[in-house]
């Protein structure tokens, strides 16, 4: 790099600079220094190559690259950037130096130079629309011709980022968000990072106190808008009232892909022509004694085909791959079915796609119960409650995304322009009811609701906090072998076992 060149970074816009994931996502309010971070992203990955590089800026349309991004580049870089052909082409003068082409995908003459050049990195700048800005955002599409043509520089690594405000949680950026950091694993095991950087509110130490309340007086009356430019968190878009009230992401989902561990495991399943099937696991806890906790690992599923398609295009082939291979021996597996697959086939009174789980792994298969008043309580029961402190009865692997997006709202109850609810069963015609429904089998087995026993484990843990409060000095332990979120405390509270001292 130039010796005058300097750059005061914030602690996120730092980690976002120098990653080297693969794909790198930048996400927080308005006025936090989003596409600073991502202009010395651009000098930071051509000294991590070694040699000029060559990438692509791209945006909605160029008239905001040129009115927005260009402006802030030349601010943040004076002299150091040198735009041509009416800012269509940009060169960073640093050692090794930056080109690159910059272009809205409103110009599709530009836009099929994404076809061509053989990139090192290219940058998406707020594909989430905000429409206050006249910014439609870009189609998921863009961002996956990025990935395939951010790898074909010689000599060079991949870069894709991504800087942008809060999406609606429905938007593609924010499902991609809360996909696993092992993106993807090709068959060779070659693997693709992504790594979600946010920052928080107030960080940015160089926005003047009046823009920062500026912009929160903006957004006061609009309670999407300040979650998205304000807090820096994706906007709740509520399609009906959620099935699963008690589920809480912070608590149940985790930040990291959960290993299979040998021995049983489950499946859950939902069937017809929309066929789902949940992997999952007990796990014992720690020193508590038969305390287990169910940990959803995969979600495999399809439209328009059968069970036995998904059987042998999904969850064979789950099953050959390192994460479950030899973990679990076929008198392991139990099944719990949407009783409607239990239902011969017309084509064969032998055949069912019940029979056609258990020929293919072996397994002994029971069928939930059919009515949904009987499920509907079991699909909340297990997160309402915790093992111990911090420590859910249930928890999802990173990889169990689809099943995350169902139970934090995806999964509703239809409701009318008052919010009430109309009928007295979730909509089923959607992508989320069929790993709802799956869920609402194995849970209506597993944790079958009993509202008196439910009140009595209450009373005993409200006891046990009582007792601990009375007590001058704690002792703790971290149980080993349990899951819990990286922000809870994850200890478990046990009187009088002189373990490790409360710091």
């Amino acid at each position: 790099m130039i010796d005058d060149l300097q750059f005061d970074l914030s602690p996120t816009q730092y980690q976002f600079a120098v990653s080297d994931a693969h794909i790198c996502m930048l996400v927080g309010p308005m006025g936090e220094g989003k596409t600073f971070a991502g202009t010395v992203a651009l000098i930071v990955h051509a000294a991590r190559c070694g040699i000029p590089i060559f990438g692509a800026l791209i945006r909605d349309t160029h008239t905001n690259i040129r009115k927005s991004t260009a402006k802030d580049m030349k601010a943040y870089l004076g002299e150091h950037i040198q735009f041509r052909d009416q800012e269509r082409e940009a060169t960073i003068k640093t050692d090794p130096p930056v080109h690159l082409d910059l272009f809205g995908i409103d110009d599709q003459a530009s836009l099929s130079k994404l076809q061509g050049p053989q990139y090192s990195i290219i940058w998406l700048e707020e594909p989430a629309p905000i429409y206050e800005r006249a910014n439609a955002g870009l189609p998921k599409e863009v961002f996956m011709m990025a990935i395939a043509r951010a790898a074909r520089q010689t000599g060079t690594k991949m870069r894709v980022q991504i800087t942008q405000n809060p999406a609606d949680e429905n938007h593609w950026t924010a499902k991609v968000a809360e996909e696993p950091d092992e993106y993807l694993t090709a068959e060779d095991g070659t693997v693709i990072y992504k790594k979600l950087f946010r920052i928080p509110r107030g960080e940015n130490t160089h926005l003047s106190p009046i823009a920062r309340a500026a912009n929160m007086a903006a957004f006061k009356d609009d309670p999407g808008k300040w979650s998205r430019y304000v807090e820096g968190v994706e906007a709740a878009v509520h399609m009906g009232k959620k099935v699963t009230t008690s589920y809480n992401p912070r608590i149940h989902f985790s930040d990291k892909i959960l290993p299979v561990l040998k021995g049983e495991a489950l499946m859950f399943w939902d069937g017809w022509m929309n066929p789902t099937c949940i992997l999952a696991q007990y796990r014992q806890v720690g020193n508590l004694g038969e305390a287990r906790q169910l940990v959803i690992h995969d979600v495999l599923y399809d439209e328009g085909i059968g069970t036995k398609e998904l059987i042998r295009e999904q969850v064979q082939p789950m099953m050959a791959s390192p994460k479950w291979k030899n973990k679990v021996s076929p008198e392991g597996w139990r099944a719990i079915l949407d009783p409607s697959m239990a239902t011969s086939d017309q084509s064969s009174s032998r055949s069912s796609a019940r029979r056609e789980i258990e020929n293919s792994f072996g397994c002994r298969c029971e069928l939930g119960p059919d009515r949904w008043e009987v499920r509907r309580e079991t699909v909340n029961e297990p997160f309402k409650t915790l093992i111990a402190d911090g420590i859910p009865t249930v928890i999802l692997s990173r990889t169990a995304v689809r099943l995350h997006r169902a139970l934090k709202g995806g999964w509703h109850y239809k409701t009318d322009n008052n919010g009430n609810v109309i009928g007295n069963k979730p909509v089923q015609t959607d992508e989320h009811s069929h790993p709802g429904n799956a869920w609402s089998y194995g849970a209506a087995i597993l944790f079958p609701y009993n509202p008196i026993q439910r009140i009595k484990n209450q009373d005993k843990e409200n006891r046990a906090r009582r007792v601990l409060s009375y007590g001058g000095q704690h002792w703790r332990q971290k149980p080993s072998g349990i899951y819990a979120p990286e922000r809870q405390s994850g200890v478990v509270i046990l009187p009088g076992k002189n373990i490790a001292k409360n710091k």
